[in-house]
């Protein structure tokens, strides 16, 4: 009985201390993001200047899991899916517009011809 109380105290704590850097987006269809690059924050030599985010992509899909179907903006759609916790929502800049309509037509198609 206390262990049982213990874990649910220790839940508590840990969602409290991490509610600010635990962020689950539930990205929809044709939202634009970037995605974290771990790839070179895990090699030796990953020098700050290389890029941190790839990115701006759009979502084609969420799997149940969690993971995401990303397309570029010329419409490739990526082979892989990608984490949940790599993608972050893309902010643009003033004057910058995407027009991402054909984009997931074309991911939708593409990704029903695949499976």
């Amino acid at each position: 009985q206390r262990v049982y109380a213990a874990r649910f105290t220790s839940l508590r704590q840990f969602i409290d201390r991490f509610k600010h850097s635990i962020k689950d987006y539930d990205f929809k269809p044709g939202a634009l993001v970037m995605v974290k690059n771990t790839v070179a924050e895990a090699e030796i030599g990953w020098r700050k200047f290389e890029d941190k985010y790839f990115g701006p992509q759009v979502v084609v899909k969420r799997h149940r899991g969690g993971s995401y179907v990303l397309a570029e903006l010329d419409g490739s759609i990526a082979m892989l899916r990608c984490a949940a916790f790599r993608v972050v929502p893309y902010y643009p800049r003033l004057g910058e517009i995407f027009d991402i309509s054909g984009i997931l037509e074309e991911g939708r198609q593409r990704l029903e011809q695949m499976e």
